[in-house]
């Protein structure tokens, strides 16, 4: 009966599409799943639909966390800023005129919608309906009303499954751009962190909160240590929520480490991480933009969460450290099976296959560095 009634939907929805027209395709991403993983990891396709299609436009409507992430990159041409359809149907069906609005201001008339593999609640399937503009193509658990439904695929990661939407793409990583005023802000802030132009090792202490990957204080105290000794700078890295944790850890640990918790953007932290030398995180927000930049990086991963679907498996420059697949999450779980000495050898190993160099941060920083402001 459900099925029925959103065909049904659907077809009452598609007559009020205008009729397609011909010329160079134009494809809205609708980008409304916001945590940071997510926005990062829907940055291939973007990359793989302006190389199957060179001449199409690219539209990216969303808010918050996506317009940050995404406020710079090359491949999008359009950025359209709404509020937030997700609360009610009232408010997607609000956001579509916003964004039906914005489109005629453009003089832009979309030929396909698209809805990445991170939004799988149906009400991204309907919201995409409601905007009755071009065929649509999603992974939401509402298959009837899309144009073109996709079944994710639990044997692929995130982004390899988004990647369907353009044609099934060869893997892509993910990319953030800043631009040069921002780069300038991220070398004013590591030449006041690092005024010996000592090896840079950036450390993130906290995890999202939403979910138990953190670690215990005292193993990280003593990595920070270690890093130390090697003649590394060490760099906090975090939201201005995190400030109080890493005063505590550093304390802990006797560093001279510097925090910049709170002080970048998500771009200016994409230029602060270019910059650095080794990232050693948790798995969260910060890892996503890491692995943007290419940084070598090890990662604290938690071993009750499928690797496959989040983690950067397969990198050269990247050490996943997890211990054996767990089915639930532990009672006080907190990454207990990943040891001091799991982190520092991988610290070691990493810093001799790819030493500081400042010719490397020069090229992962030229790489991103974007003149566009969809």
């Amino acid at each position: 009966m459900k099925t029925a009634f959103l065909r049904l939907l659907y077809h009452l929805l598609r007559l009020t599409r205008p009729r397609a027209t011909a010329g160079a395709p134009c494809i809205l991403f609708l980008q409304y799943q916001m945590p940071l993983g997510c926005c990062v990891h829907g940055t291939p396709l973007s990359i793989a639909l302006k190389a199957a299609h060179p001449s199409a436009t690219i539209l990216v409507a969303t808010r918050g966390m996506g317009a940050a992430v995404l406020q710079h990159d090359p491949n999008v041409d359009h950025l359209i800023l709404t509020e937030d359809p997700n609360p009610s149907l009232s408010a997607r069906w609000r956001v579509a005129q916003q964004i039906r609005s914005e489109l005629r201001a453009r003089d832009l008339r979309p030929t396909l919608i698209l809805q990445d593999a991170s939004s799988k609640a149906g009400s991204f399937a309907l919201f995409a309906a409601l905007l009755r503009l071009a065929p649509t193509a999603g992974f939401a658990n509402a298959a009837p009303l899309y144009d073109r439904h996709y079944d994710y695929d639990w044997t692929r990661s995130l982004i390899d499954n988004n990647l369907r939407l353009a044609g099934d793409s060869a893997h892509i990583e993910p990319a953030i751009y800043f631009t040069a005023d921002e780069l300038s802000a991220a070398r004013a802030l590591l030449a006041d962190a690092n005024p010996a132009s000592r090896p840079l090792t950036a450390i993130v202490l906290q995890g999202s909160g939403g979910q138990r990957t953190d670690w215990h204080d005292e193993r990280f105290a003593a990595v920070i240590r270690h890093a130390e000794s090697l003649g590394h700078q060490v760099l906090f890295l975090g939201t201005a929520a995190d400030a109080a944790i890493i005063d505590r850890i550093r304390a802990l640990a006797g560093s001279s480490g510097v925090s910049l918790a709170g002080r970048t953007s998500i771009p200016q932290l994409a230029a602060v991480l270019c910059l650095c030398d080794l990232l050693v995180t948790l798995d969260t927000g910060t890892l996503h933009i890491g692995r943007a930049t290419g940084l070598p990086s090890i990662v604290l991963g938690p071993s009750w969460q499928n690797p496959l679907e989040w983690l950067p498996l397969g990198l050269p420059n990247v050490r996943i450290l997890r211990g054996p697949d767990q089915p639930t999450i532990p009672p006080n779980y907190r990454l207990d099976e990943i040891t001091v000495t799991d982190v520092t050898a991988a610290i070691d190993q990493l810093s001799q296959l790819y030493p500081a160099s400042p010719s490397d941060r020069e090229r992962r920083a030229i790489r991103l560095l974007s003149t566009t402001r969809p």
